[in-house]
């Protein structure tokens, strides 16, 4: 359950991810935005990269297994799509830091999730019999290309809208495990 607490920590972060960079962002400066005691902050979370993946773990969810499957993982992209783009400036904050605990490992993460119940899905749909070697390379080959496209998307100073990205996104994953059918038939 979330705190109100966990919330103005996060809100207090994200005001400061909008006007300055990730480096100079220290724990107390955030929990001087937030008009709290620094050590009300280790009650919550680790560090600031603890906090930053708790923020998208929040508002943008990670419950997939419960929220996606064949039906309805084209809508949890357009979500997840809309929910980035509305956070657009923050996220290209997020994505700048190039540091080991860096977002886009975290978001690559989460996008593997996402995927593999993309791919698992397809492929018992269409009732494709694959080995897990395979599947485990498609399932790494459309998570680092769907970040991909969706980071440089988010960097682009004229974007296309969510839902036209989503659709792009929809049709190559759709087709690629589509021809892997006509190739196996």
């Amino acid at each position: 359950m979330t705190s109100t607490t966990q919330r103005q920590i996060a809100a207090a972060f994200k005001t400061l991810m909008l006007t300055m960079p990730f480096k100079q962002i220290s724990v107390t400066l955030i929990m001087q935005q937030a008009q709290l005691r620094r050590q009300t902050f280790y009650e919550y979370f680790q560090d600031k990269y603890d906090l930053l993946a708790w923020i998208f773990n929040a508002e943008a969810g990670t419950d997939l297994e419960e929220s996606v499957n064949y039906e309805h993982w084209t809508s949890s992209l357009l979500d997840l799509l809309n929910y980035l783009e509305t956070n657009r400036a923050y996220y290209r904050n997020a994505l700048a830091i190039s540091e080991q605990n860096s977002f886009d490992q975290y978001f690559l993460a989460h996008t593997k999730q996402l995927t593999d119940i993309i791919v698992r899905d397809l492929l018992k749909t269409k009732n494709i019999p694959l080995t897990g070697e395979y599947i485990s390379f498609l399932r790494e080959y459309f998570s680092r290309a769907v970040v991909s496209v969706i980071v440089d998307w988010l960097q682009d100073d004229q974007p296309t809208s969510p839902q036209y990205l989503s659709q792009q996104l929809q049709t190559v994953i759709e087709d690629t495990i589509s021809g892997f059918l006509i190739r196996v038939q």
